[in-house]
């Protein structure tokens, strides 16, 4: 007698753990550890050896990247998740345009680097605007005592 249930990939058994572990708290090594594990499980599944995609490999690895960065990155990169999480989509196209024959793997590679210097600079942009004082006119008034 044949199972109603689909079939279960491999890769839906490495990630069970980490879809069920309780969530860490924002901006923490625990965090960090999580999409880091999660990103190494995208690496060990689509390497064909130790630091080697293979191209047809590289669509799927970005996606799964891109995956594990909108899972774990808010709690992970905090204030800088939607500059990561936008990264991590442009690498997913960028990954497409290499599938397709758009890109050279020399110019996929280029656009990869592009998009890390531009999370780059957009953090650095960012940390910048946190770090600078408002304006005085733009600062809470604090509220008269006994109000």
């Amino acid at each position: 007698m044949q199972s109603t249930l689909p079939p279960i990939s491999l890769l839906a058994l490495i990630m069970l753990p980490a879809c069920t572990a309780p969530v860490a708290p924002p901006n923490t090594p625990p965090a960090e550890a999580a999409l880091y594990r999660a990103k190494q499980t995208c690496l060990d599944t689509y390497q064909t050896r130790p630091g080697q995609v293979a191209k047809d490999n590289m669509s799927k690895l970005m996606t799964c990247l891109a995956r594990a960065t909108q899972k774990y990155g808010q709690q992970a990169y905090g204030p800088y998740a939607p500059i990561y999480m936008d990264g991590a989509s442009k690498g997913v196209e960028a990954a497409r345009h290499l599938r397709d024959g758009i890109y050279t793997p020399d110019q996929f590679g280029s656009e990869i680097g592009l998009i890390q210097e531009q999370e780059n600079s957009a953090i650095a942009q960012q940390k910048a605007q946190m770090s600078t004082p408002m304006d005085p006119i733009l600062q809470p008034v604090p509220a008269a005592p006994g109000r």
